[in-house]
């Protein structure tokens, strides 16, 4: 799901507040209503998806007439009111989580989800099925918290006919950083000679999601490898080259729009590429179902490239984000609920998701089929990524969300305010040290 766009997470993209699945889901099943046993899913969802989830669930439905299924998509403090819920005792009996805003991590950590690994076999669950790098997500010594939904690497997307107008040929997979500045640089024209900037590279974001890679591709990192002291790791060397080529391409190299255009919802940055304004934007597999509008509508070419490598010798690197379906510790119908939970997570119902095109299938078989069949060209890109993803610190960092939102603040005080990289990185480390330690920044317990 980890990431955010415009300060949530990109599984958490929801259009609406809560809301029950159709009515022909949710409606008593036929006999006596003492005998029916409603299981609640909770999830974060927009329409389109909310209509897949419903068709997904009717099929478990009619495989346990016995069962009623409500289902609920939450689209703010999902978080807090799924761990309430819990507290309080009136769980879902099926939740969604991933390794982000709505991470896993505190609810494995607090001992609050089942651990589906005692249910795998008699349920007929074959976890090698998964993508490793992904099941790994929710995998802890001895268990598994989560079958997971499906995920999102994160690449370059390329408008082909900004690339063809300017006269640029497409990289090679195996590009790097320079690469990425040249080809940033050729993009980016004053069309018609007024003196302003028409065409513009690319985007610089400055959430956290769309960054982290490219600091692991300078050999570099935000935390220690036990994920409790950023001092050292976000303030690095190799960690500050890549926070340097990032910010230098808005306040040196000047490839990207103003920053007013920093700071607009993503549908703005999705708009500018659409359009030709901008040549290449890093982002996630959801964006391809408008994407694939466009191109049916033949108003856009799109190519999908890696994250480029940091140099020739550096192996390439991307982040993964995922999603999985989890059960609550203490859900009154553990057994149906854990069946409910995998059958989310079956080839079944990631064919069906696959179709809409929001995410990857965690199931590689699944994943594989869908690049096979693939007319617009872009999946094969995709499975080149998931092969050179590493979870993100969301993953395991039971503080994640807190540290998280810190990150920003690094972007926004070197390219608005021209301080001095490595006093913020600093900063913001000894503020993110002082999270991890329990304590407030001026030291003091939380």
């Amino acid at each position: 799901m980890t990431p955010r766009r415009g300060g949530r997470s990109p599984f958490a993209v929801a259009l609406s507040i809560s809301i029950a699945i159709p009515i022909a889901l949710v409606s008593a099943c036929r006999g006596n209503e003492r005998d029916v046993t409603v299981l609640r899913v909770m999830a974060w969802a927009g329409p389109e998806e909310r209509a897949i989830e419903g068709q997904i669930l009717n099929i478990f439905r009619a495989r346990h007439p016995e069962v009623r299924i409500e289902y609920e998509s939450i689209s703010s403090n999902y978080r807090e009111r799924l761990l309430t819920s819990i507290v309080a005792g009136s769980p879902p009996d099926v939740a969604l989580l991933d390794n982000g805003s709505y991470g896993a991590a505190p609810f494995i950590g607090r001992d609050l989800l089942v651990n589906v690994a005692a249910y795998l076999e008699r349920i007929g669950v074959d976890t090698s099925a998964y993508y490793p790098e992904v099941l790994e997500i929710f995998r802890r010594p001895g268990g598994l918290y989560a079958f997971p939904k499906d995920f999102n690497p994160i690449v370059v997307y390329c408008n082909l006919d900004l690339f063809d107008e300017v006269g640029v040929a497409l990289p090679e997979r195996d590009w790097t950083w320079s690469d990425f500045l040249s080809v940033a640089q050729r993009l980016t024209r004053d069309v018609n000679g007024d003196g302003r900037t028409d065409t513009y590279g690319t985007l610089v974001r400055r959430v956290f999601y769309l960054w982290q890679p490219w600091v692991w591709a300078a050999g570099g990192d935000v935390l220690s490898s036990d994920g409790r002291r950023a001092s050292g790791y976000l303030d690095s060397p190799e960690t500050e080259s890549a926070i340097r080529f990032l910010t230098d391409l808005v306040t040196v190299h000047r490839v990207v729009p103003s920053v007013d255009v920093q700071r607009q919802p993503t549908g703005m940055e999705r708009n500018y590429f659409l359009t030709g304004r901008i040549g290449m934007v890093t982002s996630g597999h959801w964006w391809l179902p408008q994407i694939r509008r466009y191109i049916d509508e033949g108003r856009v070419n799109v190519a999908v490239l890696p994250l480029p490598r940091y140099d020739e010798e550096s192996e390439p690197v991307t982040v993964l984000y995922a999603a999985g379906w989890a059960v609550p510790h203490n859900t009154r119908h553990k057994k149906l609920a854990v069946e409910l939970a995998a059958h989310l997570s079956s080839a079944e119902a990631q064919r069906m998701r696959a179709e809409y095109g929001l995410a990857l299938p965690s199931l590689r078989a699944v994943h594989e089929a869908v690049a096979a069949d693939d007319r617009y060209d872009l999946e094969e890109t995709f499975l080149f990524a998931a092969r050179h993803g590493r979870m993100s610190w969301g993953s395991t960092v039971e503080e994640w969300a807190q540290v998280e939102v810190q990150m920003p603040d690094i972007f926004d005080r070197v390219i608005f305010s021209g301080e001095p990289l490595d006093e913020v990185t600093a900063d913001i480390a000894a503020r993110i040290d002082a999270i991890l330690a329990g304590t407030s920044g001026s030291g003091t317990p939380r």
